[in-house]
């Protein structure tokens, strides 16, 4: 006679297993996008407690970046007020703690296509850029720790760089938007990962007298030096093959909300 306890424990479980499944929110629960008309240059954005999503000043080309994981040379087409028109969004999904970037994306991602009536296409496109590969003595970076407050967090400014929680693929992004290239992921590295890396800009003064000068080059050469000597990371120059977001359709977003 089959035990009817630990048939109905194995059922409850998979019935909550079931309604986690389903509760996990596609899109805001309230959601407001109203066009900026301050006169200012004041751009943030802000993932909350609570579910809360926050966009002040953003142009809808720097909303795209967030809600599908690029930078700005994915996106290609569309009309020039998308990187232009300013835009202010505040947003609430039924969540625990904050959105992480896998629960954001997909809802904001929805939020655009109603609001702004978005719709795209994904091709491919070779350029010259950055592949971020293993360095010849192996990786030094650690996996990430157990920590869901700090997912998704990264930080890079003149000394150095932090990240709790972070994906190669985004990682290769996030350092190569900061220092102005496009670099792409070939580490073939799984999984998330917590970086710390410090480096010391120290530029050349006779440098800065040459015709070609780029003072992004003192910064760009601390940084591949970082990355080699303590996370065991090297960004190779080579052609890249880059996924490209082509805007089919986009239309101005006038006040609304639900």
């Amino acid at each position: 006679m089959p035990n009817r306890f630990a048939w109905s424990l194995t059922a409850l479980i998979a019935a909550a297993a079931a309604f986690a499944q389903v509760k996990a929110p596609t899109e805001f629960e309230v959601a407001s996008v109203r066009p900026n008309t301050a006169n200012d240059r004041i751009v943030t954005i802000n993932v909350g407690p609570g579910g809360r999503f926050a966009a002040r000043g953003y142009t809808l080309g720097l909303l795209m970046q967030r809600a599908y994981g690029v930078m700005g040379w994915n996106v290609s087409g569309g009309p020039e007020w998308i990187r232009t028109d300013r835009f202010d969004v505040a947003a609430n999904a039924s969540v625990e703690g904050n959105l992480t970037e896998a629960q954001l994306q997909p809802m904001l991602q929805r939020l655009l296509a109603q609001r702004f009536k978005l719709s795209l296409h994904r091709s491919s496109k070779e350029m010259p850029g950055y592949a971020l590969v293993v360095a010849k003595n192996g990786p030094k970076v650690k996996p990430a720790a157990d920590r869901q407050e700090h997912q998704d967090s990264f930080r890079m400014g003149g000394t150095g760089l932090s990240g709790q929680g972070i994906a190669m693929q985004d990682f290769a992004r996030f350092v190569g938007g900061k220092l102005g290239l496009v670099a792409v992921d070939e580490t073939r590295l799984k999984g998330l990962y917590d970086f710390k890396a410090d480096w010391k800009v120290e530029a050349d003064p006779s440098a800065s007298a040459l015709p070609d000068f780029d003072p992004r080059d003192a910064l760009r050469f601390a940084v591949f030096t970082a990355l080699q000597e303590q996370l065991g990371l090297k960004l190779a120059p080579k052609k890249i093959t880059v996924q490209m977001l082509v805007i089919d359709n986009a239309e101005r977003a006038s006040a609304s909300e639900n």
